[in-house]
């Protein structure tokens, strides 16, 4: 099945000018790709994308987190545009998404966030700014995350911005672990859809709202740490309740929930509370995102 699976992604037509799509997964996937439908599995330079052609939201992003990447032009003019994404027939547009932030309190929310989209991804000693030379290479890495395919519904003010909880883990491992700390971490993000009733929003009513979502952090090993993963469930609150840490919980949890297998190609605990990988290498690290 993996051998099948490396294959079907190896064949896919759609490329990156920029570097090779075996590299690319290699990247941003090094313990293995879940299983997505082939035709909803995309390869971007700066993620692995696997789309919800039902929902029309992201089912999962996988990307890799490192310093350089950080280095993001500012989100202003053509850099603050959400873009069709060119590989995808039944994403949500940017105008389904018009009004729902008056009427809903829901934002257009990155799986693959803005802030680590940046970078000198094709090594030539020139990135992507908003005024003066910039790389057309670096920008297109840019762009394609502000594809509407890498967007889902997501509450402003209580989840996805300030003080929300996705928006304090995003900050927390940009900020203080990559940024401030040198770590580099590889990271998938999705949504648990769950088996009940989903809230649908849209012109057509026909873009679904994640109840929950859900990050699995793995950092990178040093020359004195080990790989270090955290898994994060989080409801999809309008009111902020609770800090990052309070809603760890194991992989095997989120993989029981989605059906998907993470870490097909490494042998960790995924049994494991990841309270206590917390407790152990995070706790004591003084940080505004943890209070």
């Amino acid at each position: 099945m993996k051998l099948f699976l490396i294959a079907l992604l190896l064949v896919l037509l759609q490329s990156t000018p920029v570097r090779a799509q075996p590299d690319l997964i290699q990247e941003h996937a090094p313990y293995g790709v879940p299983a997505c439908d082939t035709d909803n599995f995309k390869i971007r330079t700066a993620y692995l994308l696997c789309f919800n052609d039902v929902h029309r939201i992201p089912s999962w992003t996988m990307y890799h987190v490192k310093p350089d990447y950080r280095n993001t032009p500012e989100r202003k003019s053509r850099f603050s545009s959400f873009r069709s994404d060119p590989d995808l027939a039944n994403e949500a547009s940017d105008d389904e998404y018009v009004g729902l932030f008056e009427s809903h309190g829901y934002a257009r929310g990155h799986f693959m966030p803005y802030g680590v989209l940046g970078g000198d991804r094709d090594r030539d000693g020139i990135y992507a700014h908003l005024e003066g030379e910039s790389d057309p290479d670096d920008e297109q890495t840019v762009f394609e995350g502000n594809y509407m395919s890498n967007i889902a519904p997501q509450h402003h003010s209580g989840f996805n911005g300030s003080p929300g909880l996705w928006w304090h883990l995003e900050r927390w491992v940009q900020d203080d672990m990559v940024q401030n700390r040198g770590e580099e971490a590889h990271i998938i993000a999705g949504a648990v859809m769950g088996q009940g009733e989903i809230e649908v929003v849209g012109q057509n009513s026909n873009i679904s709202v994640p109840p929950m979502f859900y990050k699995i952090v793995s950092f990178d090993a040093t020359n004195d740490k080990p790989q270090r993963v955290l898994a994060f469930l989080f409801p999809h609150q309008q009111v902020k309740h609770g800090r990052i840490q309070d809603f760890l919980t194991s992989v095997n949890i989120i993989e029981n929930l989605t059906g998907l297998d993470f870490f097909q190609d490494i042998g960790i605990d995924e049994y494991e509370d990841s309270w206590r990988t917390w407790e152990r290498w995070f706790a004591d690290i003084d940080s505004t995102h943890t209070r």
